[in-house]
């Protein structure tokens, strides 16, 4: 092997070290949500159920902190609408995502023992969701 050849292998290695110690690394979990409460309130102090324009509300979720992307698995009519994750933090008790999507700031907690809060915030709204995530089965090299 050549210089050339070394210098390439180790800026090929570096590149990789870099991707993968990043918020998408290969490995990370995902989980199963199941929504069971949700609440709106507003600037005015009104509460109720959240204001989705006429759409269904989410049931189930798919996160991905591999692909930081948010999948809705139910209900049908909602099936396969994604939400891409901003930032992915393993918090090792709890893991945050966070991100903005159509003038709305969130943030989304799992923790340990599998309850997830999500937190959406819009000028003069907040969203509280509350639910249980279940970790999906992560297949090792071993298996």
């Amino acid at each position: 092997m050549n210089a050339r050849h070394i210098r390439a292998s180790a800026w090929l290695a570096v590149l990789l070290l870099g991707v993968l110690s990043c918020g998408g690394a290969l490995g990370a979990p995902v989980w199963t949500c199941a929504i069971t409460s949700a609440f709106q309130c507003d600037d005015d102090g009104t509460v109720g159920p959240p204001d989705l324009g006429g759409l269904a509300r989410p049931t189930f979720l798919r996160v991905d902190a591999n692909t930081k992307a948010i999948t809705i698995l139910a209900p049908d009519s909602r099936r396969g609408e994604v939400t891409k994750i901003g930032t992915v933090v393993d918090g090792k008790d709890l893991w945050l995502f966070s991100g903005i999507e159509d003038g709305r700031a969130w943030s989304l907690v799992i923790n340990a023992e599998g309850h997830m809060t999500l937190s959406v915030a819009s000028d003069g709204a907040t969203w509280s969701v509350f639910g249980n995530a279940m970790q999906e089965r992560v297949n090792s090299a071993d298996e």
